[in-house]
């Protein structure tokens, strides 16, 4: 009988530089997937490769000869010493293998709990598995079931909807201050990842206009024209205060670019409308002062901090219940897979004891002599009766075997057996 097994690594179990080495371009794994399946005893493959991990899924015959073809392949594809590759990997066969490739798809195995980027890139394995033809009929059940399943992940949980990075805190602590956004005026200093992020969470929740500012200009107009903005002169910095809502700096500068002055400067410009100011820089680009002073808001790196240790929590209790959903439709998912399994044994189990009532009722007539039809119909109701009662509890001992996979092969082989060797008597 085949068997699902499942071997990888990531960010739990190897340090980065050992996934860069193991990873596989997207442009690669066909060419893989298809000198995978010519293996002895590989009937389907995918292969998933991200930044944080490299998994491959098969359906194999047995399971213990395929995780040692599984693990020189990997180590060939990757140029891994065998010895180094190993001790990273983790192994799943069967049910857990199930489980593990609910869990990825679900986000419940990420780095960062919920994010997701994933779902979409399991999905991208699977279209390559389907185009190389190396995903049959076992990986096209299991990778359908682990998109729907995460999908209710993400519909029944709330997984996903707590910030979870400290651009997007940035953007949650400014909506909790100033409400909506979609009528803010924002300025983001600093035109590095940080403000790139930030920007992008701001277009993303409708914020209004957004004033970009850096002292290199070049990188603020490129900032700002990604996402709709406008790039202002650095030198303008004092200018701009008394006009945005929001001030969101990041940059790389090593002293306070926004001091207590400016502040005040601006809110008596702006009649004490509030300004909010949230600070990503380290050291702080903003004087913590400006705290003190009436209408100022003012947040820094710890404030966002906990934002996203309190919003990582919030996914954490939202992953209780994804996992507890998850351990059901992996379990349900592999009992369809095994009942489909056991299916042509328990036909074939029931077609040989049919077989073997009738033909003794067959002698019988042959012995005694024919009967009415009324007889007739009561014998061989009779017969298949007697055929059911004697099928029943061999029947139920095939599709439950499963569960302890010893029971089953030697359940398997004493079954083939009994109606191999059986040959009615002459």
């Amino acid at each position: 009988m085949s068997d699902l097994v499942l071997i990888g690594l990531n960010h739990r179990t190897a340090e980065v530089e050992r996934r860069e080495r193991a990873a596989l371009p997207s442009a690669d794994v066909p060419g893989a997937l298809t000198e995978l399946t010519a293996r002895p005893g590989i009937q389907e493959a995918l292969i998933l490769s991200t930044c944080n991990r490299v998994e491959v899924v098969s359906r194999v015959d047995g399971a213990d000869p395929a995780f040692e073809i599984l693990e020189s392949f990997l180590a060939e594809v990757s140029g891994l010493p065998r010895n180094e590759l190993s001790e990273s990997l983790y192994r799943y066969a069967g049910s857990e293998a199930v489980e593990h490739v609910f869990r990825v798809a679900s986000s419940l195995d990420s780095m960062i709990l919920g994010e997701p980027q994933i779902l979409g890139q399991v999905k991208s394995a699977y279209s390559l598995a389907v185009e190389t033809g190396s995903s049959g009929t076992l990986l096209n059940n299991l990778f359908q079931a682990a998109f729907r399943v995460a999908k209710r992940v993400r519909t029944e949980t709330s997984i996903g909807e707590y910030s979870v990075s400290v651009s997007s805190a940035a953007v949650e602590l400014a909506r909790k201050v100033l409400g909506n956004l979609s009528r803010k005026t924002i300025l983001i200093v600093g035109a590095g990842e940080m403000g790139e992020n930030t920007a992008r969470y701001l277009a993303d929740d409708g914020a209004g206009s957004i004033y970009v500012t850096n002292r290199g200009a070049e990188a603020a107009a490129g900032l700002a024209s990604r996402f709709g903005g406008i790039a202002v002169p650095f030198d303008q910095l004092r200018y701009w205060l008394a006009h945005v809502d929001i001030v969101i700096v990041s940059t790389a500068a090593p002293n306070l670019i926004i001091d207590r002055s400016m502040v005040t400067s601006a809110l008596r410009t702006r009649r004490n409308r509030p300004i909010v100011f949230i600070d990503m820089s380290v050291p702080r680009n903003v004087d913590p002062a400006v705290s003190d002073i009436e209408n100022a808001f003012c947040y820094d790196i710890d404030d966002l901090g906990a934002v996203v240790e309190a919003n990582l929590e919030e996914r954490r209790g939202a992953a209780a219940l994804a996992e507890k959903l998850v351990r059901q439709e992996s379990e349900a998912f592999w009992a369809r897979v095994k009942s489909m399994d056991a299916a042509p044994m328990v036909v074939e189990v029931r077609r040989r004891i049919e077989e073997v009532c009738h033909s003794e009722l067959d002698r019988y007539l042959k012995r005694n002599g024919p009967r009415d039809p009324k007889e007739m119909k009561e014998l061989e109701i009779l017969v298949s009766r007697i055929a059911g009662k004697m099928s029943h509890p061999l029947v139920t001992q095939i599709k439950s075997a499963h569960e302890d996979p010893t029971h089953e092969r030697a359940l398997l082989t004493v079954v083939s057996r009994l109606f191999k060797s059986h040959k009615d008597p002459a």
